[in-house]
């Protein structure tokens, strides 16, 4: 569809050399001309804001969003303006549906959805929020706010029936944890709305907002005090009343609140039936507290509503496939197999991209089906094996499943498609590990490019060759690590070194952060299990008195109940209890499990 009318970009940015190319290409198509307003980069922004022929213009900083935001539309020749942050990107399968609103609206002013990625990495854990995105370019607005700036009419009363929302999506990663944390938002965020709140301390957006980085921030007492304050004088008209409402209910689940969070949703959805995302927090609450009757109500309740509409969703699949994957654990759980299955086939076909399903269908294959050809013929029923990646997730949910022939199958039809790809070869080397050809996996593993993502993760198994064959590899690794200047690395690698030499000798140092080195050698130690190593992971165990952790025995629970040894997780769940007076949600689960 062709575009009849003309596009203004406009955007702020500061340092934003690691997003800014991949959002001017999710645009450039869409717009006839780019306004970059740049508030002090210190980085390559400018000059990759050049590369798309960008008119640049600078604006000295005043921690206020809006007078930026005002001076970049300022600017505007066009009919209308796109607003886009430096950490955006334009979702291309809605640019039909924008083409078709740039030609045929009569309104103001349009409000798009903003997905924002949480956690660590993009995936399919989003938070979605309408932000006003497309606007007339009429001289008739402007924005005000320093911060979670909001659009207001100059010219006349602020109307907003001039105003739509449109499904159309903006991905976000500017709360992805290492942005969030490179650029301080956090404490930034916070400054701006503690001086506003300076003039207006009663303001319930910006203490709303407050919260949210309190939140953000895992600060989860003192947002919740922030958001009760707001709460109990509530205007439910308030654009960010929903948000409100979930964000308080959040905070109440996670501080183990249940009995007050159930009375939030009962009184949320009582004001908005349709909140669907409130119906599957009761539903996950419920579960945590072993309601499992209730659960399955509010699960199959979260269906019947389907998705949220777009003014209150907050997370994304609160209707759709987060409901069948609650379900189908609730299933796998009680050993109804054929259900779990039909439950997970369902997230799958409602979220092709979620990969958590796919291993818990091989799991359940694996259990209904003695035929292991079999269980293999059914899972490739899920992929189009002519693509090398489909050919690596098959293979790793095999190799998970301890079906290590059937997976190299896969493996060796992906080297035909692709014969030097790294992932590839480094899944074929930890097959031979897992099959004990122990020499043929070094061997494998030392092909790999040094620097490789591949190779960095095959340092685990290539040290634990090294021990189970009493060659120098292991000394090897260490030194590798030691070259790369990782010296937490070297020191958690080096102590279960000398615990394996039998050195009574503490390595690693008090002020090291010893719950992460729990985690790093219990991804290590893990993987001995697994190959049966019985006697090196009884002797590497040891490692555990070097830990200053109360976790210790929980997670080593953990993992006996992960990998099949029942009975060895119970007894140390029950060694956590009694020597440190330790038991976390995990361990409470598995107790009820196997204790009956």
């Amino acid at each position: 569809m062709k575009r009849n009318r003309t596009v203004s970009l406009c955007m702020i940015v500061k340092n934003e050399e690691k997003h800014l190319e991949r959002c001017l290409s999710s645009v450039k198509e869409l717009v006839d001309e780019m306004i970059i307003v740049d508030t002090g980069s210190r980085d390559n922004t400018v000059e990759i804001a050049k590369k798309f022929n960008a008119k640049i213009f600078y604006y000295d900083w005043d921690d206020n969003f809006s007078n930026a935001r005002n001076f970049s539309i300022q600017h505007a020749t066009k009919d209308w303006i796109l607003l886009m942050d430096g950490d955006d990107e334009f979702n291309k399968e809605d640019y039909e549906k924008y083409t078709k609103v740039i030609n045929d609206s009569k309104k103001d002013g349009h409000y798009f959805k903003t997905l924002s990625f949480v956690g660590n990495i993009p995936s399919n854990d989003v938070v979605s929020n309408l932000n006003l995105r497309l606007l007339r370019n009429n001289k008739k607005y402007k924005f005000i706010g320093a911060i979670h700036e909001q659009i207001t009419c100059v010219t006349d009363k602020m109307d907003y029936k001039n105003f739509s929302t449109e499904d159309i999506r903006i991905f976000h990663y500017g709360y992805l944890n290492n942005v969030a944390i490179e650029k301080n938002k956090r404490n930034r965020n916070i400054s701006i709305i503690e001086e506003e709140l300076k003039a207006n301390p009663h303001n319930p957006f910006h203490l709303f907002n407050l919260g949210n980085e309190y939140f953000a921030m895992g600060n989860k007492e003192k947002a919740l005090k922030l958001f009760n304050s707001v709460y109990d004088n509530l205007n439910w008209n308030d654009g960010f009343a929903s948000k409100l409402v979930i964000r308080r209910i959040m905070c109440l689940d996670e501080l183990g609140k249940y009995g007050e969070a159930l009375q939030a949703i009962e009184e949320g959805l009582k004001i908005y039936p349709e909140f669907t995302d409130l119906e599957l927090i009761r539903g996950w609450i419920h579960l945590k507290n072993k309601k499992y009757t209730l659960a399955i109500d509010s699960f199959n309740k979260c269906l019947e509503l389907g998705e949220a509409p777009s003014q209150l969703e907050f997370l994304n699949g609160c209707g759709t496939f987060r409901p069948y994957q609650a379900l189908g654990e609730i299933y796998f759980q009680f050993e109804d197999y054929y259900k779990s299955l039909e439950c997970f086939e369902e997230v799958l076909k409602l979220n092709p991209y979620l990969q958590n399903p796919i291993y818990k269908i091989g799991a359940l294959l694996n259990k209904l089906y003695d035929n292991k050809r079999y269980v293999s013929y059914k899972l490739s029923q899920y992929f189009n094996l002519e693509h090398v990646s489909n050919l690596l997730l098959i293979s790793d949910v095999l190799i998970t499943e301890g079906l290590y022939d059937l997976a190299k199958g896969y493996l060796e039809k992906a080297k035909e498609l692709e014969e030097n790809n790294q992932q590839v070869n480094f899944q074929i080397n930890r097959i031979l590990f897992y099959q004990k050809k122990y020499t043929d996996a070094l061997s494998g593993f030392n092909t790999l490019s040094k620097k490789s993502n591949e190779y960095k993760e095959s340092l685990k198994y290539i040290f634990i060759c090294g021990l189970i064959t009493d060659t120098d590899y292991s000394e090897e690794v260490l030194n590798y690590i030691k070259n790369g200047n990782e010296s937490f690395l070297y020191r958690v690698y080096l102590q279960l070194y000398n615990v394996f030499l039998g050195e009574n000798k503490a390595i690693l140092l008090e002020e090291d952060d010893h719950e992460k080195a729990l985690k790093l050698i219990m991804k290590i130690i893990v993987e001995v299990l697994k190959a049966q190593e019985f006697e090196l992971f009884e002797k590497l165990l040891h490692v555990l008195n070097y830990l200053e952790s109360n976790r210790v025995l929980l997670e080593l629970a953990a993992m006996y109940h992960n990998n099949g040894f029942k009975e060895m997780a119970v007894k140390e769940i029950l060694r956590s209890i009694k020597e440190l007076n330790a038991i976390d949600a995990k361990g409470v689960e598995i107790l009820y499990k196997e204790i009956r």
